[in-house]
């Protein structure tokens, strides 16, 4: 590769990743912002019945998407750059698919709505919610089906623009819900609000996919084909890679919500939207590395992981011991003082950052490779280790207390992503000749474990850790690790000419 081209692509990285990183940012900050609000206004309890329902439906809502946006994003971006024609046709094709599995799946989250409340999780606050969300779940799965376009042709700030208004509209229709609304319906207003907003999204992502990329309306003079094994191959492992993903990510509320009070799950999902939140300061979304991994050599692209994975460390592995430290002030200040239980599922949940966001660039090597069985097979290890491992541990929990039990889901979370990660880095090395480099990883735990070390001494001095104090030891750990870094030459002058590079974005 060229020098011009390869100056070309890093740069078209950077930016790409400067929107992503803004678009992260914004739907985190939003999501952490808005989950703070609901927390507060809703309280444990309803906040847990409102987590229990939207847990649900989203494991159903996978159902409605079964790999397709992964598969338009992969055969889309190729067909743009390789045959504009077929363009239309992987549109076409995928959209039907889209359509026919959303009603489906809305259909029957509606009919299983009164078994689920009052049979399952024996709540019956929970039917009408259930109702509401089978309609947001097939409204959402054409919004996220449009949003998949943006990336196709890595115009990441359209996203960033949609992000915005989408969190922007969520918090002024829940102070809304939360102020004109009585207390009662609060849970059926939030989701009732949703559709709407899902609907303008929508409506969003649908005009500026026509508008950006006019081929997938101009059906093709000519008679072509698309290999729809081909696609429905990729797709079917996605299929199981999408299903067994929903159910890792959502399975432990669900399960709290089967054996604890709703407040237990209300307390666990706040401590989990904390660190979802944190993570938007870490990294940008993978979804912009599938295109730019599909059209790089296997050389360059071990390359490309290998230094994501160097930047990646530097942040998300302060983070994580950044949040362990302080967690327990972070839920007071945001939460209040009724989700202090929270702390204690935090303390395990805060380490997940690590692991997160290393598979998450694994994840879309193996899409661009066009290997998304391994991606199946891994999920599926990983989803069936995580459901007996939150069995064993709830229930084994339960016997010391109901918030030692939240602790036995935050600890199966956490051991079922260590071991995600070293099945990904496994699989990587053997299925795509990739060889990880942990050489970067020394130097950001030892400025990590300083840092951790500084704030808690300090912390000792405080009888009360106001925001003001809680600031200003959260600078002097930003201080600490980066000094620390410095000192033992874990940062060099070619990592702070990607800053300047994002200057010229």
């Amino acid at each position: 590769m060229a020098k011009q081209e390869r100056t070309g692509l890093k740069e078209r990285l950077i930016k790409n990743s400067f929107w992503a990183f803004a678009s992260s940012l914004i739907n985190r900050a939003g999501a952490l912002i808005f989950a703070i609000i609901l927390a507060r206004f809703l309280l444990p309890e309803k906040y847990g019945v409102y987590s229990i329902v939207l847990s649900t439906a989203m494991i159903f809502f996978t159902f409605a998407d079964l790999g397709i946006n992964s598969t338009l994003v992969r055969y889309v971006s190729h067909a743009i750059s390789k045959d504009k024609r077929k363009t239309y046709l992987y549109y076409n094709y995928l959209l039907k698919l889209k359509l026919i599995l959303a009603f489906a799946v809305s259909t029957s989250l509606l009919i299983l709505s009164y078994p689920l409340a009052f049979n399952f999780f024996k709540n019956s606050s929970l039917f009408l919610p259930f109702i509401i969300a089978s309609v947001y779940i097939f409204i959402l799965s054409l919004e996220t089906f449009y949003t998949s376009f943006f990336y196709t042709i890595e115009k990441i700030k359209y996203i960033s623009i949609k992000e915005s208004l989408n969190q922007i509209l969520r918090i002024v229709f829940a102070l809304f819900v939360f102020y004109f609304i009585a207390n009662a319906y609060h849970v059926i207003g939030i989701f009732s609000s949703y559709i709407l907003i899902s609907l303008l999204m929508t409506a969003f992502a649908f005009y500026y996919a026509k508008r950006l990329i006019p081929s997938i309306s101009e059906k093709p003079k000519e008679m072509i084909k698309i290999d729809k094994k081909r696609v429905l191959k990729f797709t079917g492992f996605l299929t199981i890679a999408s299903i067994s993903t929903v159910f890792f990510s959502y399975i432990d509320s669900v399960m709290l919500g089967f054996f604890l009070k709703p407040e237990y799950v209300g307390y666990y999902r706040a401590a989990f939207s904390l660190v979802i939140g944190v993570s938007a300061i870490i990294f940008a979304p993978t979804s912009i590395l599938l295109p730019i991994f599909t059209k790089l050599a296997k050389k360059k692209t071990q390359a490309a992981i290998n230094q994501i994975f160097k930047y990646l460390s530097i942040l998300a592995i302060p983070a994580s011991f950044g949040l362990f430290t302080l967690g327990k002030y972070f839920i007071r200040f945001f939460y209040g003082y009724s989700y202090l239980p929270a702390s204690l599922p935090l303390y395990f949940l805060s380490f997940i950052l690590i692991p997160f966001v290393y598979v998450s660039v694994l994840l879309q090597l193996f899409s661009a490779e066009e290997k998304p069985q391994i991606f199946a097979i891994l999920i599926t290890i990983i989803s069936l280790v995580n459901v007996v491992l939150n069995y064993i541990l709830i229930k084994s929990l339960l016997l010391i207390s109901e918030i030692w039990a939240t602790a036995g889901a935050a600890i199966a979370t956490l051991i079922s992503w260590v071991l995600y990660f070293v099945l990904s880095i496994y699989f990587a090395k053997k299925e795509t000749k990739t060889r990880i480099s942990f050489s970067h990883l020394l130097k950001p735990v030892i400025a990590s474990v300083v840092m951790a070390s500084a704030i808690f001494y300090i912390t000792n001095f405080f009888k009360d850790i106001t925001f003001v104090i809680g600031a200003l030891e959260v600078l002097l750990g930003v201080f600490v690790y980066f000094a620390i870094l410095f000192v033992i030459n874990g940062i060099k002058k070619e990592d702070l000419e990607m800053i300047k590079m994002l200057k010229k974005v």
